[in-house]
This record gives structure tokens, sequence and C-alpha cells, in this order.
């Protein structure tokens, strides 16, 4: 992709967007499905020089799969995007991604909420010590997800969308 000078804001180029897509967005979806892949493989296994250790990387592999999964919602279901943020509306005429996606569901929000509060911020609304509703449905959430990038994928302007967000859609 070509680095543009100066800010590059809304209304995006179709062909910025495709490099963008090819880039950026393939690397959110790609990275948070291997992730998913990863906890949902019973085979899966960690191993580290110590306990404490073993606790740090379980912790950046819970890390960076929240990061990718409020990147991917953020993506889908903007709040206030900002005039720089690409999201998946930007793939589309305008308003018609907000008409054929469907309404965020309550799991896919709190996660959200979650990934703010737990992840993205030190907050009072953070949990202490390993209770079971600290764990996070990675497999689920991505299970969740796939449908709504793959109406995306099969909606969205061909000039705009990169082919390579589709082979990471798994």
């Amino acid at each position: 992709m070509a680095i543009p000078s100066g800010p590059i804001i809304r209304p995006f180029a179709d062909s910025y967007l495709f490099d963008y897509s090819n880039e950026h967005v393939f690397y959110e979806v790609d990275h948070f499905f291997w992730l998913a892949e990863l906890w949902g493989s019973p085979s899966f296994g960690l191993t580290a020089p110590s306990v404490a250790d073993m606790a740090r990387l379980k912790n950046v592999l819970i890390e960076g799969s929240v990061v990718h999964l409020r990147n991917i919602i953020e993506f889908l279901y903007p709040v206030r995007p900002q005039s720089t943020d690409v999201v998946a509306a930007d793939f589309f005429p305008p308003g018609d991604w907000n008409k054929i996606r469907p309404a965020i569901s309550s799991s896919l929000e709190d996660a959200r909420i979650r990934a703010n509060k737990e992840i993205a911020h030190l907050t009072t609304d953070r949990m202490a010590g390993t209770p079971p509703a600290k764990n996070w449905d990675f497999v689920g959430l991505a299970d969740e997800i796939r449908p709504l990038l793959q109406l995306m994928l099969c909606q969205a302007q061909s000039t705009r969308l990169g082919p390579n967000v589709a082979g990471a859609i798994r």
C-alpha cells in the first residue's frame, strides 16, 4: 500500500480500502480466528519455565484474543467512529451495511464492554482472582462473528474489499 501524505479521512477511496482491508482487516480477522482455534483445540497446551511464566503467557494470549475480538466488534458495530477509523460500513454504499447487518447480540455487546473494562482500561470493573465469569468463550464468539463477516464479504463492494479477508475467516 502506498503511504499517502497527511491524514486519510472518510470517505475513503475504493483503492485505499481494498489495500487497507487486504492488510489490516485481514490481520485482525486472521489473528482472532487463529487464536480462537487454539483455544478450542484439545491438543493446545502451553509450556513455560515457571508457573508464574505460564500464567503470564496465558494472560498474554487472552489479551491478544480480546484485542482482536474488540477490534472486529468495533469494525462491525462502531459506536462513535472517528474520521480516520475504518469500519465495515465503509465497504458499502452509504447506509447499506446498517440496513443488512443484524443488531448486535447481547453476547457481542457484553464482550465489547468486558474488553473495554477488563483489558483496554484500568478500571474498578476488572474482576479479581479467577472466578468462572472471568473466562472467555472465544470459540463461541468466533462462531457468532463468522456469519457477520461472511455477510459483509458477500455484500461488500468488491472494489473496496480485498480477497485476503475471505481467507482469514475460518
